[in-house]
C-alpha cells in the first residue's frame, strides 16, 4: 500500500510538472499566421494605417487595426482580446505595463499629438492664435469626461482658454462623434487631435491649434501577443520612415 500510494504521489506531481510546462508554453505560444493585430485610440487610426501600408508594402506581414477608447483598450486586452501591439496615450500605454498587459520593457515613445479646433471651410481661423473671438461666437463640440472618450474635452479647453465661455459646449462620447456633427453642423466648432483634423476631407480644416501640451502617444507590446512580427513592426513605427509618415499624419 505503501508502494501504490508513492506511486500515485509521484503520478500527481508528473501531472502537476506537465500542466505547469504546458502552461508556460502556452504563454510563449506564437502564431503560425505573421499578421500583427493593433488596438488604437480613434485619433491614431489614420496615421497608423499609413505606418501598416507602408509596412506591408515594404513584404512585411499585413497589419489589422482595431480601434476603441483608452478604457476600451485595457479592458479588451485584460479580457484576452487577440492583440500584438498597442498604441495609444501613454497614460493607458503605461497602465497597460503596469499590470502586466503590455511588456514594460518594450512601451516605446511614438510621438505627440497637438489639440485643435476644426470646422467647416467656412469658419476662418483667428487672428495671431487669439481663441477669444472663436470660442465666443460658436458653438463648441468637446469630449465628454467619461471614460468613453479619449481626453476631457473640458479640461483641455478651460486651459486654453480660461475665462473664455463658448455660447454653448455640446458634449459628445468621443472625436469621431464631434466630427459627424462639425461635418453637418455650419457654426459649430470641435475640439479633436491635430492627427484628426488632417485625415479629414470634405469641406473640414483646422481651424485653430490649441496652445497647451500636446498628448504624450506611446506603444508596446502586448503581453500575450501573438505574431513574430510585432516587435519589427513596433521598431518600424519608431525608426525613421515610422517617424516620417506620423509626422505627415499630423504627429509631432
Amino acid at each position: 500500500m505503501r508502494q501504490f500510494g508513492l506511486s500515485i504521489g509521484l503520478l500527481m506531481a508528473c501531472v502537476v510538472f506537465a500542466s505547469s510546462a504546458l502552461g508556460t508554453a502556452a504563454l510563449a505560444w506564437t502564431s503560425p499566421a505573421p499578421d500583427v493585430v493593433v488596438y488604437c485610440t480613434a485619433s491614431l487610426e489614420a496615421p497608423l494605417r499609413r505606418v501598416a501600408e507602408r509596412f506591408t508594402a515594404a513584404g512585411r506581414s499585413p497589419v489589422h487595426i482595431f480601434v476603441s477608447s483608452p478604457d476600451g483598450i485595457i479592458g479588451l486586452i485584460k479580457h484576452r482580446a487577440r492583440a500584438d501591439v498597442v498604441v495609444a496615450d501613454a497614460a493607458t500605454v503605461h497602465a497597460l505595463a503596469a499590470a502586466g498587459e503590455v511588456r514594460p520593457n518594450s512601451v516605446t515613445a511614438i510621438g505627440h499629438d497637438p489639440y485643435v479646433l476644426i470646422g467647416q471651410s467656412a469658419i476662418a481661423a483667428p487672428l495671431a492664435a487669439d481663441l477669444r473671438p472663436l470660442v465666443t461666437t460658436h458653438d463648441i463640440a468637446i469630449p465628454d469626461s467619461t471614460t468613453a472618450a479619449g481626453f476631457d474635452g473640458q479640461a483641455v479647453l478651460h486651459e486654453a482658454a480660461p475665462g473664455e465661455y463658448p455660447p454653448r459646449i455640446t458634449g459628445f462620447a468621443d472625436t469621431p462623434d464631434i466630427i459627424e456633427a462639425v461635418r453637418n453642423t455650419t457654426n459649430l466648432v470641435g475640439l479633436v487631435h491635430q492627427t484628426e483634423a488632417i485625415a479629414q476631407t470634405g469641406g473640414l480644416h483646422l481651424v485653430a491649434r490649441l496652445d497647451v501640451p500636446p498628448e504624450p502617444i506611446a506603444g508596446g507590446l502586448v503581453t500575450l501577443g501573438q505574431s513574430a512580427n510585432a516587435a519589427a513592426l513596433l521598431a518600424f513605427m519608431a525608426g525613421p520612415e515610422g517617424q516620417a509618415t506620423l509626422h505627415q499624419a499630423g504627429l509631432e
